[in-house]
């Protein structure tokens, strides 16, 4: 599998990378839960702006995200605006949505930036440039609350976000049945079989797609989402439940 180096972390080799996502809506419990995330064992920490009541106040933005990047230390920030299309809070009119991509690569805080793919369309390719330029790498991501599409509508996806240049494709869909399930870890093994180009980050949510969130090593998925408190995704495993067993099962896939 592909890898993509970010701040020295290579996402897609080895152990999927574990990612803990902060929903608060204030500036002062945003940074007291980076600092508490700084020492937890995570590779990541996302920023969901979406939750953030500052995040159209630009001065704002950049006060939350200077304190992040000095909260999390060496993780890594990937920065979400969440839309509600795509099950986050944020009510954001295309060009507020891109005005926020290009403040957060600009500001020089983030490693990461998530880029939603069915919303941004034709805008897609050109905010994953302006992202590059800055030096930011691109989750692009696709989010179904009501159900999982077919194995070939989930590949085709994920393809297009590599063609549009995004570093990270990724795709959280809801399983309805253990078919399901099993659609989005064969989509996910197509990916890394035959789509090798980059990385991606696929899951199942709720408690029948947990099994997605365990298995990436094995899979093709190279991060995963855990929780240290409040979740951002049905589903979502608690932390200290999630490490022992992504451990285990690297231990296993090396013995």
């Amino acid at each position: 599998m592909p890898c993509v180096t970010v701040r020295g972390c290579r996402i897609g080799e080895g152990r999927p990378k574990v990612i803990l996502p902060i929903v608060e809506q204030d500036l002062a419990d945003i940074l007291a839960r980076g600092r508490t995330f700084a020492g937890l064992e995570a590779d990541c920490v996302e920023f969901r702006a979406d939750w953030f009541s500052g995040w159209r106040d630009a001065d704002a933005l950049a006060r939350c995200l200077t304190g992040l990047r000095q909260a999390v230390g060496e993780k890594l920030l990937l920065v979400t605006l969440r839309t509600r299309p795509e099950g986050g809070q944020a009510d954001a009119a295309p060009k507020e949505y891109d005005a926020f991509c290009r403040r957060v690569c600009a500001g020089g805080c983030a490693d990461l930036l998530d880029i939603e793919f069915l919303p941004a369309g034709e805008r897609l390719p050109g905010l994953i440039a302006a992202a590059h330029a800055r030096g930011v790498a691109v989750v692009c991501s696709s989010h179904d609350f009501s159900g999982t599409p077919s194995c070939r509508e989930m590949v085709d996806r994920l393809c297009a976000m590599q063609r549009a240049g995004a570093d990270l494709p990724k795709l959280a869909v809801m399983p309805q049945s253990r078919r399901d399930l099993l659609a989005l870890l064969a989509a996910t093994a197509e990916m890394a079989e035959q789509h090798p180009a980059t990385p991606v980050i696929t899951m199942s949510m709720g408690a029948l797609g947990g099994i997605s969130r365990l298995c990436g090593e094995a899979m093709g998925s190279a991060m995963t989402f855990a929780c240290a408190g409040k979740a951002s995704a049905p589903g979502q495993i608690e932390l200290d439940v999630l490490n022992p067993v992504l451990d285990r099962l690297r231990l296993e896939s090396l013995s």
